[in-house]
């Protein structure tokens, strides 16, 4: 085994890697490049302040009279480089000022898929003119615009708003990923609201006019053929819109490891690009005189580079269309080069390119799921032929993203393999094509046979929702690992590498160990933890004590602020690997969106609905119970009352509910020899001045926090104190209204 292993190393390993490092007198081959690129990029977002850009260009000059005699130096040149390359854009977009309360008014182009909330539209728009009252210095690239319009808006229409500038802290955030940093890096540099509108005309000599007119006609052609839902399909099959879908399909496809199949990927691209390819070939051999002059291989393949842009235009130009559109690019251009098997290159190329022209894309998820699923395709051989060629594709991307999906959302797929075996198919050979053709049609103004083909693409589409549903219902097909056990995925990620090593190696098998630590249930905390989530005008408090967990509602009567709720709720339950909490104490009837899913329910005295509400369900009043281990709930002796929590021995923590003035009072008298030794006391914000002014009175030494106030708190239990969380200083993309 030994000698087997050693005579492998020498016969490929080494080969392989005198290839990648040519030697000192040759230029780096472009993997290198691209990995000394990447590494200057990624170290520059490792900082949460900007360094001053004369150090690493500096280096950069440093390094370069070295270059000429020494050619890996050229590598520490593009690593510095790249590092000058993120400070500069990030000062460029730190450079934009944007003033409050301002009205003004633009010309420029919708740049992202409208979303519609309510009455409002919200999408992002590229200004091309600023006319009146434009902001002085520095514009934003890209304005985050909402309000109503006369008319539906499309990716790549011309408008002419008035618009009022407001603050960039108004737009909404996320628990699952730093949308504050992804806005940073797209220039998005200021938010208004519209004031009035109105559609430019479409310019004769403007492609991008002529592509939006193209994309409203099919979204008009599909809205009047079908359903919203039904509608929404073959909108996000066709133009990559997916707006109309519910969040309950999305749900679906998301949990299966499929959601992919709902938005314009690279798949997609390469399927309009291998058809337009393939039908060139085949018109170019029917003309004798063509076929003399210029190969018809040759022919389609150069053809498919404009067909990949265009159609990668035509779905907006989002991020997994324009890297398909850059690899079909490079594929294309190596194989007319005569170098049609560096696949590795491509990628690395498409990677490269994208990082240079956006860097905020080395901190996207999506790019890297992407990124890595390409290079497990590649790893295995996509395309080699046959179905154990899919069966072979799917496993390997399902092993490479494993480790990365559960280190950033606390949860896998485990019926993703089966899923995307099963619908891949189905969408990428039947629906794409059959609601493309539909599409043209409906170009054409053909309306009957349009409608026809857009219906058999949404019976095609509910069928694989219904088959996508039944595979949910699989035990164990959801797995929620949690995002706190770095060392498990650290295992899975060191453990399953082995499986892209070549087939001859030994030990190969045991690839799939890696996988166990994952499996196994995440411990508790040995700590009392308490987190106070963002939830706007609301309270949502989460606790966890070793395998116990709880959380507390207050005040979601607003939709955004049930809306948000809910997001932090689900992120926080990701995070620690969990299902659903032990108990949820309801100081009144609003709840978060989604409901979470609890063991016992605690409602308040005196109410006399719970929507929404499994059995058990318990009054918070003492005695019955309580909530947590070592907490008692508080017994004013009313018939109407909020939920009161006391916890510890001293009592050292107080959770208050939403409560008027007398209450408080009532409290404070019933309860004042406790109140004096309490350490940390959680109430709503909506408490008024008069409340507040009375529990800073009667609790001195208590540290007050009224939670749903950003910034929110973390709290730990630790030698009879509680010790708060240290919150870092914003960093240079965060906003500072």
């Amino acid at each position: 085994m030994r000698v087997g292993a050693m005579g492998y190393f020498h016969n490929n390993i080494r080969p392989s890697v005198a290839k990648l490092w040519p030697g000192t007198k040759s230029w780096p081959s472009l993997p290198l490049v691209v990995l000394a690129v990447g590494l200057g990029m990624g170290l520059f977002h490792c900082f949460r302040q900007l360094p001053p850009l004369w150090i690493p260009l500096s280096l950069t000059f440093m390094w370069l009279p070295l270059v000429w005699k020494w050619r890996p130096a050229l590598l520490m040149v593009l690593t510095t480089a790249a590092f000058s390359w993120g400070i500069w854009q990030a000062e460029l977009r730190l450079a934009v000022h944007w003033p409050l309360a301002r009205n003004f008014t633009v010309e420029g182009r919708i740049v992202s898929i409208p979303q519609l909330g309510g009455r409002e539209y919200r999408f992002q728009l590229a200004p091309e003119h600023w006319l009146k009252h434009a902001p002085g210095g520095a514009r934003p690239a890209i304005l985050q615009v909402h309000g109503s319009l006369p008319e539906l808006p499309v990716v790549g229409q011309r408008w002419h708003l008035q618009l009022r500038s407001e603050a960039l802290s108004s737009l909404p955030g996320s628990p699952f990923t730093d949308l504050a940093r992804q806005r940073f890096w797209a220039g998005i540099g200021g938010v208004a609201r519209i004031e009035n509108a109105r559609l430019l005309a479409p310019s004769f000599w403007s492609l991008g006019d002529h592509i939006a007119k193209a994309r409203q006609a099919v979204l008009q052609a599909t809205n009047m053929a079908l359903d919203r839902e039904s509608a929404g399909f073959v909108q996000a099959l066709s133009v990559g819109v997916g707006n109309q879908l519910s969040p309950e399909i999305w749900n679906v496809y998301r949990d299966t490891g499929t959601a992919h199949l709902l938005v314009i990927s690279g798949s997609h691209v390469a399927v309009v690009a291998g058809l337009f390819g393939w039908l060139l070939q085949w018109l170019w051999r029917r003309v004798p005189w063509l076929v003399m002059r210029w190969p018809a291989q040759t022919a389609g393949v150069l053809a498919s580079i404009p067909a990949a842009w265009f159609y990668a235009s035509f779905a907006g130009m989002q991020i997994p269309g324009e890297r398909a559109a850059w690899m079909i690019t490079a594929a294309a251009v190596s194989w007319l080069l005569g170098r049609s098997h560096r696949a590795w290159q491509g990628l690395a190329l498409a990677g490269l390119l994208i990082v240079l022209f956006n860097p905020g894309a080395m901190v996207d998820v999506g790019f890297w799921l992407s990124l890595g699923a390409v290079a497990a395709l590649i790893a295995v051989g996509y395309g080699a032929g046959g179905w154990r060629t899919l069966l072979r594709s799917q496993w390997a991307v399902f092993i490479a993203l494993l480790p990365l999906l559960a280190a950033l959302f606390g949860q896998i797929s485990l019926v993703s393999p089966l899923a995307n075996i099963l619908v891949i198919p189905l969408v990428e050979m039947l629906a794409v094509p059959v609601a493309l053709l539909g599409t043209l049609l409906a170009l054409l103004d053909l309306e009957l046979l349009s409608r026809v083909l857009f219906r058999v693409v949404a019976l095609q589409m509910d069928g694989i929702t219904a088959l996508l549903k039944v595979l949910l219902e699989i035990p164990y097909a959801q797995l929620h690992t949690g995002t706190e056990r770095i060392w498990a995925v650290l295992a899975a990620a060191l453990g399953l590498s082995i499986f892209f090593l070549p087939s001859g190696w030994p030990g190969r098998s045991l690839a799939f160990l890696g996988l166990l630590p994952l499996l196994v249930p995440a411990a508790g905390g040995s700590d009392f933890e308490l987190h106070d989530l963002s939830a706007q005008s609301g309270m949502v408090l989460f606790w966890q004590k070793k395998q116990h967990s709880g959380i507390w509602t207050a005040n979601l009567w607003k939709a955004g602020a049930r809306r948000e709720a809910g997001q932090a709720l689900a992120a926080v339950l990701q995070k620690k690997g969990l299902d659903k909490v032990s108990d949820w104490v309801r100081t009144d009837t609003s709840t978060p969106l989604p409901i979470p899913a609890a063991g016992q329910q605690w409602g308040p005295v005196g109410a006399r609905h719970y929507p929404q509400s499994p059995d058990p369900l318990g009054v918070c009043r003492g005695g019955a119970g309580h909530a947590l281990a070592g907490s008692v709930f508080v017994d004013l002796g009313k018939t109407v009352q909020p939920c009161i929590l006391l916890w510890g021995k001293g009592p050292d923590l107080l959770i208050l509910g939403d409560m008027d003035v007398n209450t408080l009072q009532r409290l404070a008298s019933t309860r004042s020899s406790t109140l004096q030794r309490v350490q940390l006391v959680l109430a709503p914000d909506s408490l008024a001045e008069e409340e507040r002014k009375l529990l800073a009175s009667r609790m001195p030494h208590a540290v007050i926090h009224y939670a749903g106030k950003i910034p929110a708190g973390v709290w730990v239990w630790q030698n009879g104190h509680f010790r708060s969380a240290a919150v870092l200083s914003p960093a240079y993309w965060q906003v500072r209204d």
